[in-house]
């Protein structure tokens, strides 16, 4: 009896891993300004098939939005956010170099445009 249990544990654990290491994680930048915009998202995407993880910062304007790539997936994902009017795009996010070059332009009084 105690195999068994032992046995059915392991299968559990396994297949928990197994299921985790198939999801998703995504930042997006979305026009959000205050905590009703917060609500607004959090009341409706994280009910989106496939969402499993949902973290809103108001501060940054961004969504982390963790999800199953076989239940759905980022077009699906941005479709969402148009839906309830908060439009999204993929955060980009600065990379090593560009974050040198910033801190040398600033240091040498240089402004870039990109």
């Amino acid at each position: 009896m105690k195999r068994i249990l032992s046995i059915a544990v392991i299968a559990l654990i396994s297949l928990s891993l197994w299921a985790k290491a198939e999801r998703q994680t995504v930042v997006l930048d979305v026009d959000i300004h205050c905590q009703g915009c917060v609500n607004k998202i959090e009341k409706n995407i994280a009910f989106e098939k496939g969402v499993k993880d949902l973290i809103c910062d108001l501060e940054t304007k961004t969504v982390t939005v963790t999800f199953d790539p076989t239940k759905t997936d980022l077009p699906t994902l941005l479709e969402a956010f148009a839906k309830i009017n908060k439009p999204a795009k993929v955060h980009e996010q600065t990379t090593a170099s560009d974050e040198s070059q910033i801190d040398t332009d600033a240091q040498t009084g240089a402004s870039t445009l990109q």
